[in-house]
């Protein structure tokens, strides 16, 4: 059994459609189960609904009725007929919603999953119009969730027992089920939504849930590079990458996967392949538990805007439990942290979002001198045993001295997956070229 997951991009046009179908129907002796995104431009606009005037509201319907006739009108129109009826009724049961009493979040998430149960009806529509038995099936039946609103967990032994109690019967019979990515619903049967980008997750979680043998997530690259190849040109395709890595490079920010796709993979040991819809030939990148490499560096990933807190206080020297009080205070004022260095008197902390920064100020003033500067950026150099790779210190402060780059903070992990670097954001863009050519492709670049 395999999970073929389909994002925005690869339903966006009919031509991509018939990719889809072609990869199903040659996958079709290994059970494949498909989960899609919501087309192109549409989760956007229902999102807009909420907060819209009745004529506004009308407008976004037509839009979002166009971007699901455009996919069908190269088809007869048999398909038209049997889709845009399923579109207005999705229409009728969301004016529903709207006039609900729904607190904001439930509202928002029971109106958003109608991006991707329009989607599944479509792609299941054509899918038997080009002979393979499909069918739509919503996620609320099968992903059981916990109550949080707009990033929700799912619950692993309620989840397996729906999915198989469902999906099973279906493959028996040769039928490929078509699956709403992004969405499940709680235990009492409210809808729920995974986090933006969580169609990953939701193919994750399904090959969980069936012990799948592979899942595939189909984007529109060629599989995970070893840095942004839209900037550095001469990126490297990695063939494999370890659970690990792809984590650490997800945690910041690459777009290939969703953040917490690769955990329910690494617990069932299911391998990850990232394919291209565009390029369904190449073989894309392999995510498996073991890699052949013992030590490398695998990529470079980096984070432009972030916050770099420091807490000075001499108390740290004799007093238990500084650091504890420190994180109760982040605690309190919900900021999440990134990255942390140590001295006997001082403690660095980089934030990705500062949001609730400016309120928690007055509280960490309280346990020592604070010093926040918010013109950073952060590098990390990620591959397995990263930190036994020699001389990979000297290469990057040799780098950076001859370049006048400032190094702010640093921080490796235990774990020997990633050495994080904290210099300005300004400065960001030209370290990352310096240290791809020095350290990856090892051009000697001063």
């Amino acid at each position: 059994m395999i999970i073929l997951k389909f994002g925005g991009t690869s339903v966006s046009t009919h031509e991509r459609l018939e990719t889809i179908c072609t990869i199903v129907q040659e996958e079709k002796e290994r059970q494949p189960v498909v989960v899609v995104s919501a087309i192109r431009g549409v989760t956007d606009l229902l999102l807009s609904l909420p907060s819209a005037s009745v004529n506004e509201r009308k407008s976004i319907f037509v839009q979002i009725r166009g971007l699901h006739g455009k996919l069908l009108d190269q088809y007869d129109s048999s398909l038209q007929d049997q889709v845009l009826p399923f579109l207005e009724q999705c229409e009728q049961e969301i004016q529903k919603i709207l006039a609900s009493k729904k607190k904001n979040s439930e509202l928002s998430d029971a109106i958003v999953s109608y991006g991707e149960i329009m989607s599944s009806y479509l792609i299941a529509t054509v899918m038997d119009h080009f002979g393979i038995s499909a069918k739509a099936i919503k996620a609320t039946e099968l992903i059981v969730t916990d109550n949080e609103f707009g990033s929700a967990e799912f619950l692993p032994k309620e989840t397996t027992a729906k999915t198989k109690a469902i999906l099973d019967p279906l493959l028996k019979e040769g039928i490929v089920p078509v699956i709403t990515g992004f969405i499940g619903s709680t235990s009492n049967g409210k809808v729920t939504t995974l986090g933006r980008g969580g169609s990953d997750y939701s193919a994750a979680i399904i090959g969980y849930a069936l012990s799948a043998e592979e899942i595939q997530i189909w984007t529109d690259v060629d599989g995970i590079y070893s840095a942004d190849p839209r900037f550095i040109k001469d990126a490297k395709l990695l063939p494999q990458v370890s659970y690990r890595e792809a984590a650490e490079l997800a945690a910041f920010g690459a777009k290939v996967l969703h953040p917490r796709t690769i955990r329910p993979a690494m617990q069932k040991n299911i391998p990850v392949r990232v394919c291209n819809t565009l390029n369904p030939t190449n073989e894309g990148t392999i995510i498996t538990k073991d890699i052949a490499v013992e030590k490398r560096i695998a990529a470079i990933a980096t984070k432009k805007h972030i916050t770099l807190v420091t807490i000075y206080s001499t108390e740290m020297l004799f007093k238990k439990g500084f650091l504890a009080e420190v994180f109760a205070l982040f605690t309190k004022h919900h900021i999440s942290v990134d990255l942390v260095s140590v001295s006997e008197v001082s403690v660095s902390i980089s934030l990705e979002n500062d949001e609730h920064l400016s309120a928690a100020m007055a509280d960490l003033k309280a346990i020592g001198t604070v010093t926040r500067s918010e013109s950073c950026g952060m590098i990390a150099l990620i591959g397995e045993g990263v930190g036994s790779v020699g001389h990979i210190m000297h290469t990057v402060f040799s780098t950076f001295e001859s370049n006048n780059i400032v190094t702010q903070m640093i921080s490796q992990s235990t774990a020997n997956i990633n050495i994080s670097l904290v210099i300005p954001s300004e400065q960001i863009d030209t370290a990352v070229v310096l240290l791809h050519a020095r350290l990856i492709n090892q051009k000697g670049a001063k």
